[in-house]
């Protein structure tokens, strides 16, 4: 079994305030795909790669201000993972917990 695979609630601290997103995750038969759940939406994961407890993919994420791409990196260690989030503004830290 994937250590990455789940559903994880995220903390972001964005331009529009804390955002607590849920990122699922699902492996089938090696293949893994995902969705990120916000206040505004979901949004297909794109150009997901795992590696071991590591991750990183793209999602278009709309936002008051339309829909932006943001990119993802982040590794799990047990039931909690760590990570960064880049977009146009720059990288940001993010946490997440296994839900």
């Amino acid at each position: 079994m994937s250590v990455v695979a789940g559903n994880w609630k995220l903390t972001m601290n964005t331009p529009f305030g804390v955002q607590t997103p849920l990122l699922v995750i699902k492996n089938e038969n090696n293949s893994y795909s995902g969705t990120l759940t916000g206040s505004s939406g979901t949004a297909p994961l794109e150009g997901l790669k795992v590696q071991g407890p590591s991750m990183s993919f793209a999602a278009k994420v709309a936002t008051p201000m339309g829909s932006f791409p943001v990119s993802f990196s982040a590794t799990v260690q047990g039931d909690a993972l760590t990570g960064t989030y880049t977009t146009m503004m720059g990288d940001t830290d993010f946490t997440g917990v296994r839900a």
